[in-house]
């Protein structure tokens, strides 16, 4: 999905859920949720593609796929995390989007951990020589 679709799809999706707001605003809340999981799941079909491409790069140029695929990861989660807050937030559950926001800074922090770990062994190596 381009842009493009995704920009109508989510207009005609809200659309359609301001006009049912006044009659049904549980259905209003399912087609604005039903608009975005539509829109998300479109969009993860070009995320094999992106780190396809992205692994070819760092193989290109040296860079340890290792850490490449924790970056994309990292990207993912957090994509995957702002999205279910804000599905939760545009439902009126603050309380659970923020928990949810939480849970992916800490998913992001325990999966870096070998860059931090690698990066910590490097700056000491390099202090040791000093």
């Amino acid at each position: 999905m381009n842009i493009f679709t995704a920009a109508a799809l989510g207009i005609t999706g809200v659309l359609l859920a301001i006009t049912l707001k006044s009659i049904r605003p549980e259905l209003a809340l399912a087609v604005s949720l039903a608009t975005g999981l539509i829109i998300m799941l479109d969009l993860c079909t070009g995320i094999a593609d992106i780190f396809s491409r992205l692994k070819d790069i760092a193989l290109k140029n040296g860079i340890n796929g290792a850490y490449l695929t924790i970056a994309v990861k990292a990207c993912i989660i957090a994509y995957i995390t702002q999205f279910s807050a804000e599905l939760c937030k545009d439902a009126g559950e603050n309380a659970v989007g923020v928990k949810i926001e939480f849970a992916g800074k800490l998913a992001i922090a325990a999966m870096s951990m070998p860059v931090i770990s690698g990066f910590l062994e490097a700056v000491s190596e390099l202090l040791g020589r000093i």
